[in-house]
């Protein structure tokens, strides 16, 4: 997924008094190695606020009214998930671009935040995390969406709980659009399920049907070129193709960009060896999922498949060294 990059973080709760406030606003102080922009975006990509930060002085955006919810905190390359209301998010600390582990930033207006962070599992890997159900009554409105959102959990049941959560009153917010969409993804398409058959057009103009490869384990990487994590992703699956390759084994990347030459530069680049296509419908970020996108239940990309001989879902939401234990697991 797009959405979650580590930072070290130091978050300090509190609201600023005396300070009526209508919008969302970011202000504060930094320590800086050279200039950043602060921004805030939607889950979905529409840009909120943003305001341009120096070293040492002191900075405040535009004030714009939001909807309760979570959004994406751009701090320079570094990028965080974080709940925001209607009222000033002041920052201050140190940050430094180029190593931010070494950054140190302490936030104020951030108290709901702080209280959903409290609720978040503490299991590294994604397949295993759950949320204690005690949460039930502990958060309100859109808190339990996007405390779904943030948890990143592949389990049905905990998605499921918070999904029920959310009252009438936040069911128009986007992390609830994208919950629901998760919650409906996970129900019809868990491991076991019968992948979803589609033909697409490769570079030689021919068309290919996923079910062309029945009798291979197939693994299927959704990607875009514009998407620099898809691109990463794309060249860590390179050893592992030619480490595993064989010919129960088939690799297909499907493209989701809307111009058929965005995606033929890109394979002129990559020169990768295994099977390219391109699905001219392009990836939507929005309300309203593609086709593909609704089939197999993901909402970000990149997003890697493993389907078994007979067609059926092995294993979703594949990146890095999991692809190659879920490729060596299947041959067992």
């Amino acid at each position: 997924m797009l959405k979650i990059v580590f930072i070290f973080w130091v978050f300090l709760g509190g609201i600023t008094p005396g300070i009526a406030q209508t919008g969302l606003t970011l202000s504060g102080r930094l320590r800086l190695l050279e200039p950043v922009e602060i921004k805030v975006t939607s889950i979905e990509g529409e840009k909120i606020l943003s305001v341009l930060v120096e070293n040492g002085k002191e900075f405040r955006s535009e004030s714009v009214e939001i909807v309760p919810d979570v959004y994406i905190l751009n701090i320079g390359n570094t990028v965080q998930p974080i709940y925001l209301n209607n009222r000033e998010v002041t920052v201050k600390g140190f940050y430094d671009e180029k190593n931010p582990e070494n950054s140190s930033l302490a936030f104020s207006g951030i108290d709901e935040f702080l209280e959903l962070s409290r609720w978040l599992p503490t299991e590294k890997a994604v397949k295993n995390r759950v949320i204690n159900p005690e949460v039930k009554g502990k958060l309100s409105g859109t808190m339990y969406s996007a405390l779904a959102y943030i948890a990143d959990m592949e389990q049905y049941e905990p998605n499921k709980m918070l999904l029920d959560l959310v009252p009438k009153a936040g069911q128009n917010a986007a992390s609830f659009r994208w919950l629901a969409h998760r919650v409906d993804s996970l129900g019809r398409f868990a491991v076991g399920a019968q992948a979803h058959d589609f033909e697409y057009v490769d570079p030689n103009g021919e068309m290919v049907r996923l079910s062309d490869s029945r009798g291979k384990l197939v693994l299927v990487d959704f990607w875009a070129s514009w998407c620099g994590s898809c691109r990463h992703e794309m060249k860590s699956l390179l050893p592992i193709y030619n480490e595993l390759k064989g010919n129960d084994l088939e690799f297909i990347s499907v493209s989701l960009d809307k111009r058929e030459k965005d995606w033929k530069k890109m394979l002129a680049e990559e020169d990768l060896p295994w099977v390219m296509l391109w699905n001219q419908e392009g990836f939507t970020i929005g309300n309203e999922p593609n086709e593909i996108q609704k089939a197999y239940g993901f909402y970000g990309i990149p997003f890697i498949v493993l389907i078994d001989k007979e067609g059926r879902i092995l294993a979703r939401g594949l990146r890095g060294e999991k692809v190659k234990e879920a490729i060596l697991e299947a041959r067992e």
